[in-house]
């Protein structure tokens, strides 16, 4: 257990039209003070968690207790997540101060921002420069500045723009990553294919050339089916606290939701394995059914449903609850997986 994914809400400002919340029902709220208590303390005592990363199917810095939260852990690698819409001047000195990584979603032109996220893309740029500004009266590398891109049939042309703009307002790294729909109506709004490369490879090709010429890390998401299995959460040695308490082992695991896996309508049903206010975050981690959990991800001992001839008819490829194999819950057809949804 090295990395901690920490949701301090499930509470967001922003209504986005692709965000998978539009497929969720569960009530909103902050984590309660007594959970994210004992969360802190429990992170801080572990010589064995070295990252923690506030995020989740919230905004954090939307939580009432993110400079706190920030100030407490400041002993640790902080990663954030953010919209990049609610940055005070206090907020700000606190994350030049303490925090190593700023993740901040910015997925085009001023024109495609604003009809995904119905608020304008200056702010976001602007509070970028008052960062970087920050950074540089404090003579400071850190923190790292990320621009995260969701890529849809609609926003892949925006690519090149949202690289410009990394360059222009001294942003490191650019992260891409795939859209999975939450409803079968916006099917056409995915980029990626089974099998077909194109038009994307090109489009990655200038933008990886791009990237190189003007020094800015680019990660790229696959754009095609691959046979290669590999779960950045369980190879991170990581878990995810939701704001209710419970603890899942990835993102995905986290909540109630709905999904379209290469068309495919997919119900996913959060699994936990322990709750933060039952058992320490250390008791949960060592807990044999997680431990086996882990086991079976790592060593790839689940089935692979996207590419089976029997999944259009199968109903256990319309959960995650459960695969042919036997596991509970099942990987085999999680497309984080496959790297064609990227996370942090």
């Amino acid at each position: 257990m090295k990395k901690i994914y920490l949701e301090l809400t499930n509470k967001c400002n922003l209504n986005c039209v692709i965000c998978y919340r539009k497929a969720w029902h569960e009530a909103t709220f902050d984590m309660k003070d007594h959970y994210l208590d004992k969360c802190i303390k429990e992170i801080n005592e572990s010589e064995e968690i070295t990252e923690v990363v506030l995020g989740g199917i919230g905004e954090p810095t939307f939580a009432d207790s993110i400079e706190r939260v920030i100030e407490e852990l400041k002993d640790k690698k902080i990663t954030i997540t953010t919209n990049g819409t609610l940055l005070s001047e206090s907020l700000l000195e606190s994350m030049v101060d303490n925090v190593d990584h700023i993740v901040i979603s910015v997925d085009g032109d001023s024109e495609v921002f604003n009809k995904i996220r119905n608020f304008p893309l200056q702010t976001i740029l602007d509070n970028v420069k008052r960062i970087q500004l920050l950074k540089e009266a404090n003579n400071k590398k850190t923190p790292k500045m990320s621009f995260q891109m969701v890529l849809t049939s609609e926003t892949v042309s925006e690519i090149m723009s949202v690289l410009r703009f990394a360059h222009e307002y001294k942003v490191d790294q650019v992260i891409l990553s795939n859209i999975i729909p939450s409803f079968k109506e916006d099917e056409g709004l995915v980029a990626y294919k089974m099998y077909e490369r194109e038009p994307l490879k090109s489009l990655f090709l200038e933008a990886t050339k791009y990237a190189l010429m003007k020094r800015i890390e680019l990660k790229l998401p696959e754009i095609i089916l691959k046979t290669e299995r590999r779960c950045r959460f369980v190879e991170d040695e990581t878990m995810v606290v939701t704001a209710e308490g419970n603890v899942a082992p990835c993102y995905r695991l986290a909540h109630n939701g709905e999904e379209l896996v290469f068309g495919r309508e997919k119900i996913i049903e959060a699994h936990y394995f322990g709750h933060i206010e039952k058992q320490t975050l250390k008791e949960i981690w060592d807990t044999p059914e997680y431990s086996r959990y882990r086991h079976v991800v790592l060593n790839n001992l689940f089935p692979s449903c996207m590419d089976c001839d029997l999944v259009d008819g199968c109903d256990m490829a319309r959960h995650a609850e459960t695969d042919c194999y036997g596991n509970t819950p099942t990987c085999a057809d999680c497309l984080w997986s496959r790297k064609i949804v990227y996370c942090i």
